[in-house]
């Protein structure tokens, strides 16, 4: 599969069930939570470091964008399906949103303080993951930095392996693993968690990597 057929079936995916998927996270920012904790530490640093433009790449319904840009970002968003980017609009009229795809941002090169991709590259296979990165270290600025989360993998040897997602195919990313194709993409790592799912959430680890361009 290539880059345009995973961006495809994605779309299609997610046009068909932006209502759902929407109900399903609206209120994910509104909690207290690790998650939550994670991405308000990550705004602090943006801001601390140098305050500048940021792009949540693969922002579905806009709910994490609206939630950084209220702690001060100065936050757009970008994703695959038109669907869920008009329901960001009309939810937030205060953020601007767009659509895009992942592996060509329409974004100019060196011109992001930061960029947010949560969760956004579990619907690409493991071989184009390294093309994707290469494009999020693109649009950032030197020492621009990165917060990049996924489904772990279930073992090393399960990175790359699909299971099944009510949207479309998802994949298995190594922690490990993506920790050398940051490096290879010209990312330092600033931090790494690993979070364990809740008996709720399907029973996959999931990743989270502050990296610095």
């Amino acid at each position: 599969m290539d880059q345009a057929e995973a961006e495809a079936k994605a779309r299609y995916g997610y046009d068909q069930m932006a209502e759902m998927y929407t109900e399903h996270v609206s209120l994910e920012m509104t909690v207290p939570s690790i998650v939550r904790s994670v991405f308000e530490s990550f705004a602090q640093q943006v801001q601390q470091q140098n305050p500048g433009k940021v792009a949540d790449v693969g922002c579905g319904p806009g709910h994490i964008t609206a939630f950084l840009a209220s702690l001060g970002l100065d936050i757009f968003g970008i994703d695959n399906s038109p669907s869920l980017i008009e329901i960001a609009r009309n939810s937030h009229p205060e953020v601007q949103f767009e659509v895009g795809q992942l592996a060509s941002l329409p974004v100019e090169t060196d011109s992001l303080q930061a960029v947010v991709s949560r969760h956004s590259l579990i619907h690409t296979p493991a071989n184009l993951v390294p093309a994707a990165l290469d494009e999020f270290a693109r649009v950032l600025a030197p020492d621009g930095l990165l917060f990049l989360s996924f489904f772990g993998s279930a073992a090393a040897t399960s990175h790359g392996e699909a299971f099944d997602h009510a949207v479309t195919t998802a994949y298995q990313l190594d922690v490990d693993v993506m920790g050398d194709l940051l490096s290879s993409a010209g990312f330092t790592e600033q931090m790494r968690m690993i979070r364990q799912p809740k008996k709720s959430e399907r029973q996959l680890p999931h990743g989270t990597f502050f990296a610095q361009r």
